[in-house]
């Protein structure tokens, strides 16, 4: 774990994230864009306009309650006493991911900005795998959609900066070289799909998801 995640310099900004309304703020000024305003803006996010809006709140409080579980059972923290029957065959699904490769969580939920590209946002889990460094991506949802690759990629993206789970000083990201991108499909079961992420085009990618939601933010 040493070489994978060190220790990072002193020094940055203060990222803090709010709930109620959705937003990040740098040094308490609102941060323009979320990696998730990004690819909404720039129409490759998943289409949910024909999900009904009950199912809808359904699915993301179920995914709140499991990320949440999950985050508690990295700490060995979790009490099953707590988790909703609906929630814990995704949570054994994590679980088993974890035992079957070897993955070791180091944080859980931190925040991440971009100083030159201007966005932030949140990773389900940063943590190691075959001694490498790993964000990892956590999905209860029914299929695992294309632009998840792209959402990985900008929280891998070169020169992202991290601040702890809940807020504070930004710093350069704890690894030193490559880091994997993966996608962990949680299935109500128990079971889950490991996708990796190993497209080098991905970055690429994602910067134009970036200029593409600025270019149709200044044109209307």
């Amino acid at each position: 774990m040493a070489d994978a995640l060190e220790e990072p310099a002193a020094g940055g900004s203060i990222l803090t994230f709010t709930p109620e309304p959705h937003r990040y703020l740098l040094d308490g000024v609102p941060v323009e864009w979320s990696v998730t305003q990004l690819l909404e803006a720039a129409g490759v996010s998943p289409d949910y306009r024909k999900v009904h809006p009950a199912v809808l709140q359904h699915a993301r409080l179920r995914g709140r309650h499991v990320d949440a579980c999950c985050d508690l059972d990295d700490a060995d923290d979790l009490d099953w006493s707590s988790v909703h029957p609906d929630a814990v065959g995704y949570v054994q699904a994590w679980q088993s991911f974890k035992a079957d490769f070897g993955y070791e969580p180091v944080l859980a939920q931190p925040l991440l900005y971009h100083p030159a590209y201007g966005y932030a946002g949140t990773a389900d889990s940063i943590g190691t795998l075959d001694s490498s460094a790993a964000v990892v991506e956590r999905k209860a949802t029914a299929r695992m959609a294309a632009s998840y690759a792209l959402q990985t990629a900008a929280y891998a993206c070169d020169g992202i900066h991290i601040a702890p789970r809940g807020g504070g000083r930004l710093e350069p990201v704890p690894w030193g070289g490559p880091v994997m991108r993966l996608g962990v499909h949680l299935k109500p079961g128990g079971r889950y799909e490991l996708v990796e992420y190993t497209d080098p085009d991905d970055e690429a990618a994602w910067l134009g998801v970036v200029a593409l939601a600025r270019w149709r933010k200044l044109r209307g």
